[in-house]
């Protein structure tokens, strides 16, 4: 049983303390709101923190910047994960955030004209909520991992190379995350490397600038996207010596079946395999949000910007929100800022 001690009461909810999160709550600030930033991990940036070691952005910090401070790095470098982590901590230390971290959202109900947020240490009242937990809450891997007797773990599970047991490994994935995690491993491993379609290889760098870069002086980065381009898998960006490093990987095509430790691809060829590492993505989970009539759909979501149907909830962190930058930093604090104002205007 869990029990309350007091009843909160705010005018806004944030849920999450990621770069979505952070913006909002420093928007609010400024206008001088009231509100509580709640976040599941133990600190904040532990989003980024507990992410596989070698993880790099693409993004140079010119351009992973929230509101009002400069991340401390030159803007061309291209921050580690555990550099934005920190980032992350700092802003919100600077602008003393009211952020309660180790705290879970378990529930949001209707209460009136108001939502109450219940979660593992309390529950809040609030006129408002911003819903800014991201996608990676859910990990998803196929149905037919439960047929292997072999250990596989998520993507969101590995460190570093350690986290591999035995010699044949496969990695199922065609995105960047599967390339990074693929180039970590193929000294140590053999390794076989299966995706639904061939990716789209692209270079990070174009006539020695990043491609970020270019979108920005070309005026790409904050133009709506195509319906097209929501549904286009996301390319595989190449740099340093990444290209090398993949080919060692034996290119397999997409898994249709699997049992005991086999493994059998479109081709109908049969592998053998000691482990699996599933580098497949996450699903959108709203399952804590129980309103009568809310969407609960990422795509329709998308459609109306992250206002959601139900006065008073708002989304942020959803790919593709408002611009073809949404999922970056960049553009997330603007979409951060157009929700926030949004908000107001029904104060």
């Amino acid at each position: 049983m869990i029990l309350w001690i007091n009843m909160k009461e705010t005018e806004y909810v944030i849920i999450g303390a990621g770069q979505c999160g952070l913006a909002a709550g420093r928007y609010l600030q400024k206008a001088k709101k009231d509100f509580i930033i709640l976040d599941q991990h133990l600190e904040v940036g532990d989003s980024w923190r507990n992410r596989y070691e070698s993880l790099k952005l693409f993004t140079p910090a010119a351009y992973c910047q929230l509101p009002d401070l400069k991340m401390a790095l030159p803007p061309n470098v291209r921050p580690t994960k555990n550099q934005l982590a920190d980032y992350f901590s700092r802003y919100a230390s600077h602008f003393d955030l009211p952020i309660h971290t180790n705290n879970r959202v378990t529930e949001i109900v209707r209460q009136g004209e108001a939502f109450l947020v219940k979660t593992t240490f309390e529950q809040i009242r609030a006129k408002k909520v911003i819903i800014a937990n991201g996608l990676c809450q859910n990990s998803f891997i196929p149905e037919w991992a439960d047929k292997l007797s072999i250990p596989y773990i998520h993507s969101s599970q590995y460190r570093t190379p350690i986290s591999i047991k035995g010699k044949k490994v496969l990695v199922v994935g065609g995105g960047n995350s599967a390339v990074q995690i693929i180039a970590d491993l193929t000294n140590y491993f053999d390794i076989h490397w299966s995706t639904l379609r061939k990716p789209k290889l692209r270079s990070l760098i174009v006539f020695g600038k990043n491609i970020l870069w270019w979108g920005d002086k070309f005026n790409q980065l904050e133009k709506p996207p195509k319906a097209t381009k929501i549904k286009k898998p996301e390319p595989v960006y190449l740099f340093d010596d990444l290209k090398q490093k993949i080919k060692k990987a034996k290119r397999q095509p997409e898994v249709i079946g699997a049992g005991s430790n086999q493994v059998t691809f479109s081709n109908q060829k049969t592998e053998q395999f000691e482990f699996v590492l599933f580098a497949t993505g996450f699903r959108p989970d709203y399952s804590f949000v129980n309103i009568e009539g809310f969407e609960s759909d990422m795509d329709t979501l998308r459609e109306q910007q992250g206002i959601s149907k139900i006065p008073g909830l708002y989304f942020l962190g959803i790919p593709f929100q408002r611009s073809r930058s949404s999922h970056l930093i960049y553009g997330s604090q603007r979409d951060a800022e157009f929700i926030v104002r949004h908000a107001r205007s029904s104060d």
